[in-house]
């Protein structure tokens, strides 16, 4: 069903018995919002009065016309969690995918070894794709903050560089003396030692990270004190075909060839990882730079949580959380970069997914029904598209959260979010 108001489009498309797909594509240059909702086993629906994915479109260029044409499929679906424990429960996971036109002045050389060809006057264009995974009672306030204004942020970034008065390392001087007073102090991290060791997209991502939190603490519609949000960003250039990722939070993003698993319906859920790569890692006490900030800090550490004072989270970063920082706990993104290579897959998922689907068996679900879609097309080039893999992961982790559970009212189900980037 396709119902458009009000300069919004919301598409809903029901999965059987589980709960309501959220969709977005990459080739869609409108705004796009969809409402949650899901359905218990009685068939009830529960409503939720949030907008769960963000797709919208970035130009600072009168004469580009706001259409984007990509080689990358890209396939989005969200099932909104239950909990016999809290009816009212509110999804908190959140996607944004926002496509980026800008024209460049600088025509200097770049620290990425580029020669400024990032940064020339010339048109470029990047998608940015984004997930995120609301903790605490207002955790959606958190996730849905975060997704309609990193996209923001990232492009204020790159748009700051072609501007003779600003360079793309500033930042508002509240947000600068916010890093020297506030994160520098955090279990002793020092923020501008990290970002000297980073490219010049790595250092765009991580003030955008730290603008978002920044200014989700200071709104006071937000609710930011002891709630937060995990998210990962991938950061595509058309042209380069270079990945740039930043990341917080214990949400989970792997990559791998569509080409390189076997057709095994039956995978166990090891992570054996075998020709896959975790591009972005859940940041928990279990790593150990992870865990020596924190011990570091003003926090402790219980069992796999860290504590300041009675409030406690499992993760040891994240956009919000702003009491939690004193005990470690910070907004800063760990950062990396990767070529894309035709066949590639992006798989960005919150842990609805994780908890229950390894990273072998997600991988092998893409490649099942890749394979099963080419048989039954008899062709080619018959393929299944992001889309389709992203709600058959989706529907695979649901039914493992669901199990076989005997009793109907005692339901349990997390938030689940996945994105799908085919190359």
């Amino acid at each position: 069903t396709v119902i458009s108001t009000c300069g919004f489009t919301m598409i809903v498309t029901p999965l059987a018995l589980l709960g309501i797909l959220h969709t977005a594509h990459a080739f869609l240059a409108t705004t796009i919002s969809s409402s949650s909702t899901c359905l218990n086993r009685n068939h009830t629906p529960i409503l939720h009065p949030l907008f769960a994915i963000e797709t919208s479109f970035t130009n600072n260029d009168n004469n580009v016309d706001n259409d984007i044409h990509t080689e990358f499929d890209i396939g989005v679906c969200n099932i909104p969690g239950v909990d016999w424990q809290r009816p009212s429960k509110v999804n908190q996971d959140w996607a944004f995918i926002n496509h980026q036109s800008l024209v460049n002045d600088d025509d200097g050389d770049d620290d990425d070894g580029n020669d400024g060809n990032d940064y020339g006057r010339s048109k470029k264009m990047y998608t940015v794709i984004g997930v995120l995974d609301g903790h605490g009672k207002y955790g959606h306030e958190l996730s849905s903050f975060a997704a309609k204004n990193m996209p923001c942020e990232i492009s204020n970034q790159f748009t700051s560089a072609t501007s003779s008065s600003s360079s793309l390392d500033e930042l508002p001087e509240p947000i600068l003396e916010f890093e020297r007073q506030t994160i520098q102090k955090s279990g002793g991290f020092n923020c501008d030692e990290y970002k000297s060791t980073t490219t010049r997209t790595q250092r765009a991502l991580i003030n955008a990270f730290h603008a978002v939190h920044y200014n989700a603490i200071h709104d006071t519609k937000v609710k930011a004190g002891r709630n937060g949000a995990t998210c990962i960003v991938c950061h595509i250039d058309h042209e380069s075909k270079e990945c740039t990722v930043a990341y917080v939070g214990d949400s989970r993003a792997i990559r791998f060839s569509a080409g390189d698993a076997d057709d095994d319906d039956d995978a166990d859920d090891d992570d054996g990882n075998d020709g896959i790569e975790v591009i972005a890692e859940e940041h928990t006490v279990s790593l150990p730079a992870e865990r020596i900030r924190i011990e570091n800090g003003e926090g402790t550490l219980r069992g796999q949580n860290v504590f300041y004072g009675p409030i406690g989270i499992a993760m040891t970063r994240a956009l919000g959380d702003a009491v939690m920082v004193r005990a470690g706990v910070i907004p800063t993104p760990a950062v990396g970069k990767f070529q894309l290579h035709q066949g590639d897959v992006l798989v960005l998922a919150t842990d609805g997914i994780w908890d229950v689907l390894g990273n072998e068996r997600v991988r092998d679900i893409i490649v099942t029904l890749e394979r099963r879609q080419q048989q039954q097309q008899q062709q080619k080039h018959g393929s299944a598209t992001a889309q389709d893999a992203a709600e058959e992961i989706a529907r695979v982790a649901r039914e493992r959260w669901m199990g076989d559970l005997p009793i109907v009212d005692e339901m349990k189900a997390d938030d689940i979010m996945v994105v799908v980037v085919k190359c």
